[in-house]
């Protein structure tokens, strides 16, 4: 029997906007400023775990997670614009 994962977090409103997931624009922003990995479950692409961007060439940190692979990026710039649900389900590997 599946064992159906409850989020630490939901965020039933959370805007996509280019090819990144950008946390500062989530609910949920101060539990996942600058870990490392998170997971999360996002409505029509399923769960994820994503990497905290690297620091911007001008030195200052970013705020957003980069996407696994090519092809999750593809539908996430699809759907720019859209609202999605957004369940943060781990933290760095700890739910």
């Amino acid at each position: 029997m599946d064992m159906i994962q409850k989020p630490l977090a939901v965020d039933n409103t959370y805007k996509i906007r280019d090819n990144q997931l950008w946390y500062n624009d989530c609910n949920f922003f101060e539990m996942v400023e600058n870990k490392a990995t998170i997971e999360v479950n996002i409505e029509g692409l399923g769960i994820r775990t994503v990497t905290h961007s690297a620091i911007g060439k001008d030195g200052r940190p970013t705020f957003s997670y980069k996407l696994p692979s090519r092809e999750d990026r593809k539908w996430w710039e699809t759907h720019r614009g859209e609202f999605v649900k957004l369940e943060l389900l781990s933290i760095e590997g700890k739910s």
